[in-house]
């Protein structure tokens, strides 16, 4: 399913314009979302969330690191 409302963006603050930093795309400002990525746990908590520049490499180190610390957890 699409978000073609842009609703869910908006709930997760990953509306491409609405933080601050660099705008690479101006026409497409609260036309899309950013690019993000959510670490999610089994009971479906969002336990990290990285919203990384237009073309970002996201820290895949880091959020390994991070997932490795909740399968650890009971």
């Amino acid at each position: 399913m699409s978000d073609r409302t842009l609703e869910v963006t908006k709930r997760y603050g990953v509306l491409y314009g609405s933080t601050t930093g660099k705008i690479d795309y101006p026409h497409m400002v609260g036309r899309m979302a950013k690019r993000a990525f959510f670490l999610v746990d089994r009971d479906g908590i969002v336990r990290g969330l990285w919203i990384g520049e237009d073309l970002a490499v996201f820290p895949s180190e880091e959020i390994l690191q991070v997932a490795r610390g909740l399968r650890s957890k009971p």
